[in-house]
């Protein structure tokens, strides 16, 4: 989770054109990156999945660090439709406590989706500004809850990032599949959220 940049709330990015032919070169790309990696996915082994020569490709993605723009669109919208399925009541502690087991919970589900959305994986991959545009979605509903409970400083967003991506990455590591280090989620942000409500001593 990249929350380097902190700013205003942005506006929703456009959503990229959408074809039942794209969607399964999505779909391809995905299955090849949980199978071998990210950085197995090729044009060539995408377009032989699907059935298509690989020129024929390029009339949904112009190369691969593209086809990686869109696998990071998808991503985020699959998050956030997992996030908006949800019921947000409660206090705003509550919130990013729930939010964060949400975003924990669908990034170690699928590695590749840790590799792309929260680390940097792929040489000379960054996300379009459209693609990014969700990103900061997510960045802007973050700060502004962890404002709310006396954690929205820079430096602290920092190190909230540092415990959600690090954990996922943790868990993806060490026990794939399990939940020895993803249990201690709510436990580790509770003391975090405790230290940055504490009123700090004067010099």
């Amino acid at each position: 989770m990249n929350l380097s940049t902190i700013g205003t709330t942005a506006a929703d990015p456009p959503a990229p054109r959408r074809s039942p032919r794209r969607d399964q070169i999505l779909a391809a790309a995905w299955d090849i990156a949980e199978e071998s990696g990210l950085g197995a996915v090729t044009l060539h082994e995408v377009a032989r999945r699907v059935g298509i020569k690989q020129p024929s490709l390029y009339g949904h993605v112009g190369s691969k660090l593209d086809l990686y723009d869109a696998m990071f669109h998808q991503a985020y919208e699959q998050l956030f439709a997992r996030i908006d399925a949800a019921e947000w009541t409660g206090t705003a502690r509550e919130q990013v406590l729930g939010l964060s087991r949400i975003v924990v919970d669908f990034v170690v589900e699928n590695p590749p989706r840790q590799q792309l959305l929260f680390q940097r994986t792929i040489p000379g991959f960054e996300p379009s500004p459209e693609s990014y545009g969700l990103a900061r979605r997510l960045i802007d509903r973050s700060v502004a809850l962890l404002s709310e409970l006396g954690a929205g400083d820079p430096a602290q967003v920092d190190v909230y990032t540092v415990l959600i991506a690090g954990i996922g990455s943790q868990q993806i590591a060490n026990d794939p599949g399990g939940d020895r280090y993803t249990r201690h989620l709510e436990d580790l942000l509770d003391l975090f959220l405790d230290h940055c409500a504490v009123p700090k001593e004067a010099p």
